[in-house]
């Protein structure tokens, strides 16, 4: 379904939490805060996203209010349609979509207010859309980075109940969730994108797993369009921040899922795939490691042949996922379909479709241990 954006949405992001009201702030690095694993470059008390999907979650008690701390500074000489687009729940409330307007400065964006402070109260915030032509890889412009939560003086975080596994997944536009909502027209109207409800988060909830959701338009194996190829890519917060330590991926994440290939058009991905996997394992000795065939069926063969060659090389951690029956559902982009607005893009109920088949097939994977 899709999220309406607030009437208010410039007005709430100017609005202070509350008149003459006494905060306090708690950085991104308490820890009681669940920010997204793998997603987020910490740098003390600060966090910053660099690409949609990224997410904080918190429980709090005895504070009427509750705001996030944005860092608008970042983003400055970034255009007004190019602005991230956040969204919030509170209490398990409908999700509320606000456009960020703001580049003076730190500010507080108001998430809640009147909460009863006897009772705990939580609060979920996703980094949902940005456009991606403004050097998302090589400017902060249009990242989002955020320096906590803001509660009344007297609140206090309470522990997050998190998921039992982590999960670390790339892809390209599907996975960046562009045109879930509607028909996508440019990467300035960004209303209808959509991070959250794409196959990875659904996939993850089914395998009870917290998350680092790294998609993004354009993205490719081998080509170089917005972003350079994954193998440069996949190891670092942005062009100039490795995400490993010490060469490892840590913590180690349970699973690794890989939904690329469709924007590798006329190019052989084979070598590239196979070498970006013997990458990852290095980084990542024990995760399993599923590789899905984009739903247009592009490059099937290509990543199957990957798959296959990790496997005869002794690394049975390494699986396949094969989208073929979604395939009938898209058109390459030829016309709209029953699951998506232009023929390629997933609307919500594709998102769906293909992370049902994905948990399902991950599931089989898992059920079967280690057996090869």
């Amino acid at each position: 379904m899709k999220a309406a954006l607030l009437p208010l949405a410039a007005a709430l992001s100017l609005a202070p939490l509350a008149q003459g009201a006494e905060t306090a702030a708690h950085g991104c690095d308490h820890p009681a805060l669940n920010l997204a694993p793998y997603a987020w470059k910490q740098k003390g008390p600060t966090a910053e996203a660099t690409m949609p999907g990224a997410y904080v979650k918190a429980a709090f008690r005895g504070s009427a209010t509750v705001g996030l701390i944005v860092d608008g500074a970042t983003n400055r000489g970034c255009p007004a349609t190019s602005m991230p687009v956040v969204e919030f729940s509170v209490d398990n409330g409908p999700y509320q979509v606000v456009p960020l307007t703001r580049t003076d400065g730190t500010y507080t964006l108001p998430l809640g207010e009147r909460l009863t402070t006897a009772e705990p109260h939580r609060v979920e915030v996703y980094f949902r859309a940005a456009d991606l032509t403004q050097d998302r890889w090589t400017s902060s412009r249009t990242h989002l980075q955020i320096a906590g939560l803001a509660l009344d003086a007297d609140g206090t975080l309470l522990p997050w109940p998190k998921c039992r596994k982590r999960a670390i997944g790339f892809g390209d536009s599907i996975t960046e969730g562009v045109g879930g909502d509607g028909l996508f027209t440019s990467w300035q109207s960004l209303a209808v994108n959509n991070a959250r409800a794409t196959w990875l988060p659904i996939v993850c909830a089914a395998l009870d797993c917290e998350y680092g959701q790294l998609g993004s338009g354009g993205l490719g194996m081998v080509r170089a369009l917005n972003l350079p190829p994954l193998p440069q890519v996949w190891d670092h917060y942005d062009a100039s921040t490795s995400r490993l330590t010490g060469g490892r991926l840590l913590p180690e994440p349970d699973y690794v899922f890989c939904a690329l290939g469709t924007n590798d058009y006329e190019k052989d991905i084979t070598a590239d795939y196979t070498n970006w996997l013997a990458a990852v394992r290095k980084a990542c000795p024990d995760a399993r490691v599923f590789c899905v065939v984009p739903p247009l069926g592009v490059h099937r063969e290509e990543v199957r042949a990957a798959v296959g060659g990790r496997r005869k090389a002794g690394d049975v951690q390494v699986h396949l996922i094969d989208t073929a029956p979604l395939q009938d559902g898209f058109r390459g982009g030829a016309k709209p379909t029953r699951l998506a607005f232009d023929g390629a893009h997933p609307t919500v109920f594709g998102q769906a479709l293909l992370a049902s088949l994905i948990a399902v097939e991950a599931q089989k994977v898992l059920d079967q241990g280690a057996r090869p």
